[in-house]
């Protein structure tokens, strides 16, 4: 993690790399990435990240990874993702993180963009908009996902915070919301309310409701 002297510009350089490994009851590998990948990190608190990935995957049964696009058991797969990283540093009112990830992709080619908007209009507000696109095309199927996703988080005081989520994806159809309301009674004393909700987009114009749920909780800490 070198920091160079009197830079205006760069505050440090961060390269890292890692190992996993899962293997089964026999030895043999099932899974081995070894992520390799170098940060900059400038004075301004803004970053950008490069990262390279190469992977192992042997499948121990047919993965269906979309309808009718399926990849046979027993098959092993050898290939390398590259990813770059934009981030500007969170203390903006307006900040951005945005990823773009090309490679291979078990037998075929897989991209990935992601874009995460951060927005603090006041202090206490905090709202993410993200858009997350993949698009997959292999020898057995080609599709495309995307999920989007609103946070929206709240902090009226020291105690109380509300949260916010929402989230749909173009394969489920699914609109889902949740809310969650903390209160810190006193420290170690926590109030909780969570709501949940989530829709079904039948026609492309109705939404349906699944289900819906609310749940309290209450921890209380004797101390002794």
């Amino acid at each position: 993690m070198p920091r160079p002297a009197n830079s205006r510009y760069v505050r440090n350089f961060l390269f890292d790399g890692g190992l996993r490994l899962t293997t089964d009851l026999e030895n043999r590998t099932l899974t081995r990435t070894t992520p390799v990948r170098a940060d900059v990190y400038f004075q301004s608190g803004d970053s950008i990240r490069f990262t390279l990935t190469p992977t192992y995957e042997l499948l121990e049964r047919d993965f269906e990874i979309s309808p009718g696009v399926v990849l046979p058991a027993n098959g092993a797969y050898d290939f390398t993702r590259y990813r770059v990283t934009l981030s500007t540093a969170d203390r903006r009112a307006l900040s951005v993180t945005t990823q773009y990830e090309n490679g291979g992709f078990f037998s075929g080619n897989r991209r990935n963009f992601d874009l995460n908007i951060g927005i603090r209009p006041i202090p206490g507000v905090l709202v993410n908009v993200n858009n997350e696109w993949n698009r997959i095309e292999l020898p057995e199927g080609s599709f495309s996902t995307r999920v989007l996703r609103l946070n929206a988080n709240t902090q009226f005081s020291p105690s109380i915070s509300l949260v916010n989520n929402l989230q749909h994806d173009s394969v489920s159809h699914v609109l889902g919301w949740q809310s969650r309301l903390r209160w810190i009674l006193r420290p170690g004393n926590n109030f909780y309310f969570v709501y949940a909700h989530n829709w079904l987009d039948e026609t492309g114009t109705e939404w349906v409701t699944l289900d819906r749920s609310a749940t309290t909780k209450l921890t209380y800490t004797h101390r002794f």
